[in-house]
């Protein structure tokens, strides 16, 4: 068995290069898997490693001046989820194309799950605004959920004027562990929305189906950016399907990367279609592969010798 951490820190880092090669010598020893990111405003990471391995890294992060106080979210998986440690220093720890724009300091409000989930039942007014990527959300979201008109996140800047429809209400951002709505918050109050009516999901999709998984408000899978591509929100036979085969349109939630590795999209296919398309996402590439096998077949590449006579 193997566990996995994700979390982030919204904290100033002095010497992030230097604290990026402290990392890199822990985690190598600790032989962890994942990424992790570093920016002077923070970190954000995901990882994986055997239990002994994940409660010496927390250990050390607990007893880490600056990273002390992060909330993982720690879980259980049947394989190692990441084929390699990077550990990066980066402009932006969640990329926003914004960074100029955001006040780390004037962000919105948290709601903690067990408020969200009350508001959720009792049918309290407000707007939910998922704040992941278009792929994110065709597989799993909140119910009621607005869905961007974007397919990365990093486009948020470009679509403000979409939001300005909910600038009177009560807004609620969500996201997989919470570190996108940070940045997205701020982005909402530096363009006049009021920050008390704008709050985000403490701990995002992941804390709240730690503890409201089967009788929540979250229908689908949550996507991962691991091996594991996406996990179980409800494990109960209540649990629905959502997403659809990209190629025939039947009801499915299964990604895959395209077979054609000059493509390698990642898109929903049924095992019905990737059977008959041979694990591509089109005909094309299909036609690629087929085209390819081919010429690796020890018949194409045969010679016929014509002797003298």
């Amino acid at each position: 068995m193997y566990q996995t951490l994700l979390y982030y820190k919204i904290v100033k880092i002095k010497y992030p290069e230097s604290e990026m090669k402290k990392h890199l010598e822990v985690c190598k020893a600790l032989q962890l898997k994942g990424r992790i990111l570093m920016s002077k405003d923070g970190i954000n990471g995901n990882v994986g490693g055997l239990p002994a391995s994940i409660a010496l890294y927390r250990a050390y992060m607990d007893a880490h001046e600056t990273f002390k106080d992060i909330d993982f979210k720690q879980h259980d998986t049947d394989i190692m989820p990441f084929p390699k440690l990077s550990i990066k220093v980066r402009d932006e720890i969640i990329t926003t194309e914004a960074a100029q724009d955001i006040d780390w300091n004037n962000r919105g409000r948290y709601v903690d799950r067990d408020t969200f989930h009350e508001w959720l039942k009792s049918g309290e007014e407000m707007v939910i605004i998922d704040m992941r990527n278009d792929y994110e959300w065709a597989i799993g979201h909140f119910k009621d959920a607005v869905k961007p008109p974007v397919k990365y996140f990093r486009e948020i800047k470009d679509t403000m004027d979409y939001y300005e429809q909910f600038k009177d209400k009560k807004i609620v951002m969500y996201c997989t562990g919470g570190i996108r709505c940070e940045p997205a918050t701020a982005l909402f109050v530096k363009y006049g929305f009021d920050k008390k009516n704008v709050y985000h999901l403490e701990g995002g999709i992941v804390k709240y189906a730690e503890k409201y998984g089967n009788e929540g408000f979250f229908e689908g899978k949550c996507f991962t950016f691991d091996d594991r591509i996406a996990i179980a929100v409800n494990t109960s036979d209540t649990a629905v399907v959502l997403g659809n085969c990209e190629i025939c349109g039947v009801n499915t939630d299964d990604y895959r990367n395209c077979l054609n590795r000059h493509c390698n999209k990642l898109f929903i296919g049924c095992d019905a279609c990737m059977e008959k398309m041979e694990n591509t996402c089109k005909q094309e590439c299909q036609d690629i592969i087929q085209s390819e096998e081919n010429m690796r077949s020890p018949r194409a590449n045969t010679k016929v010798l014509h002797r003298n006579k």
